[in-house]
């Protein structure tokens, strides 16, 4: 299976203006279990923490495609969440995409790391990046500590030859 744990190489640079940024946002709370995301938010409002991240995730992403073999890549989407104590978001995937990927922004404890249904034991740190492919059935369990998890998530494909579209 294609998988790939790599360190965001800015995390410790950029990591407490991301936070700054995402805390900058409304606040959601349309999920039952996820204390705060920007899911919800119309596309078209600006998520200033998004242009930052893209200016600096080509280098995890051409890596990605180099070990693929394709010549592009895309991202379809991205979003935050924030986990506090009692959140969780139960087993899902992530269907019209091929890759899933997940920045690990703040992980206090690796208790706290996404969860595969199918895959043994994976092993992420704070300021890592999981690329993975998005059929495989994930969740990040219950939150059963008193600190905030928070991701970077994003639907992303790569492609043998020019875009065809």
């Amino acid at each position: 299976m294609t998988l790939f744990i790599r360190p965001f190489k800015k995390h410790e640079e950029l990591k407490q203006t991301f936070l700054e940024l995402i805390d900058s946002l409304p606040p959601s709370k349309q999920e039952k279990t996820i204390s705060n995301t920007d899911w919800y938010l119309p596309k078209e409002h600006k998520r200033e923490y998004v242009n930052l991240f893209y200016k600096n995730i080509e280098e995890h992403m051409n890596f990605v495609c180099k070990q693929l073999q394709c010549q592009t890549w895309e991202i379809q989407n991205i979003w935050f969440q924030q986990y506090k104590e009692g959140d969780e978001h139960n087993w899902h995937n992530h269907p019209h995409t091929q890759f899933s990927n997940v920045y690990f922004l703040e992980l206090p404890s690796k208790n706290m790391k996404t969860e595969f249904a199918t895959h043994p034991e994976i092993n992420v740190s704070e300021g890592d990046i999981i690329t993975f492919p998005a059929y495989l059935v994930h969740r990040s369990k219950l939150n059963e500590s008193n600190k905030r998890k928070t991701v970077i998530a994003f639907n992303s494909s790569f492609i043998y030859g020019k875009k065809y579209i």
